[in-house]
């Protein structure tokens, strides 16, 4: 019988100037100067003419899953100095403004739209904040891009982007322990008010490792720091985490954490550390990116 208890603790030339084609290293900033104020300036950009050949391989920075689209791409980082950023927040982020100085609305979607030629399948990347965000290790920074379906008009040499970034942040954690999980099927792991069950245990598809896992949750893990695995003497079990999936249909979400432990046991004590003083933190950004001064 298991038991827990809890402890504290973007092929076509692009008919723009010259600077366009340019990586923007600098811009304008935002935000306060506290050690827990969130600032926001861009890092990078990127424009991507439409496909005319169905030939994906010769379209410009077609090299990641990212850039699978046209259009108008600005790298964001957000930073924190007193750091504790752990996630950026979708859903409490918001893009009001994303336009260059000619007036074009580079979130509307293009009058010509090479995609609809092939049902949509280049559409790859929605408008708006990008689905992989990535924040350092010492949690004072995140990277998200920023992406709109259209492209600055002829002779343009600025763009406005205006919005509102969401971080959840922390600092503490706190830590609870279950020892004697059985890792098979079905055993159920619980610490405070989050329930995880093990499903798809057995040997890996990929990776050298014997053992792999998934936790599955019914609800978002925001305040989930990280899980490791013991074995009785206490000894920690190598393990990386090697997926996540959140899946989420008719009202009703699946959220699937994916583990490849270096050892095969049959029962191990799980750690579950959750973020003790998790917050949202929101900043309004206003930046206004002179492409011609890079």
């Amino acid at each position: 019988m298991a038991s827990y208890e809890r402890m504290s603790t973007m092929r076509t030339m692009v008919r723009l100037p010259l600077p366009w084609a340019a990586f923007a290293l600098a811009c304008s900033v935002l935000a306060g100067e506290a050690a827990d104020d969130l600032k926001v300036q861009a890092t990078g950009l990127r424009l991507v003419a439409p496909a005319v050949s169905a030939d994906e391989s010769v379209r410009a920075f077609n090299w990641s899953t990212a850039d699978w689209s046209s259009g108008t791409t600005v790298a964001l980082l957000v930073s924190r100095p007193g750091g504790g950023l752990v996630q950026f927040d979708a859903n409490g982020s918001s893009l009001a403004k994303f336009a260059d100085d000619k007036g074009t609305d580079l979130l509307a979607k293009p009058a010509s739209d090479p995609a609809a030629a092939d049902g949509g399948k280049r559409k790859l990347v929605p408008a708006g904040f990008s689905l992989f965000p990535r924040v350092s290790q010492d949690g004072k920074f995140c990277a998200v891009e920023l992406r709109g379906p259209a492209l600055p008009a002829r002779g343009a040499s600025r763009l406005r982007l205006e919005g509102v970034i969401a971080m959840l942040c922390a600092s503490r954690k706190a830590e609870f322990v279950q020892k004697d999980v059985a890792l098979r099927n079905s055993s159920r792991i619980t610490a405070a008010n989050v329930e995880l069950s093990i499903c798809e245990a057995g040997k890996p598809e990929t990776g050298v490792e014997p053992l792999g896992l998934t936790l599955r949750s019914y609800k978002e893990l925001h305040e989930v720091a990280e899980i490791r695995f013991y074995k009785p003497d206490g000894t920690e079990i190598k393990s990386r985490r090697t997926g996540t999936s959140t899946l989420g249909v008719l009202g009703a979400l699946t959220v699937d954490w994916s583990f490849s432990l270096a050892e095969k046991v049959d029962a191990a004590t799980v750690k579950v550390f959750l973020w003790a003083d998790l917050q949202k933190k929101q900043v309004p950004f206003a930046l206004d990116i002179d492409v011609g001064s890079f």
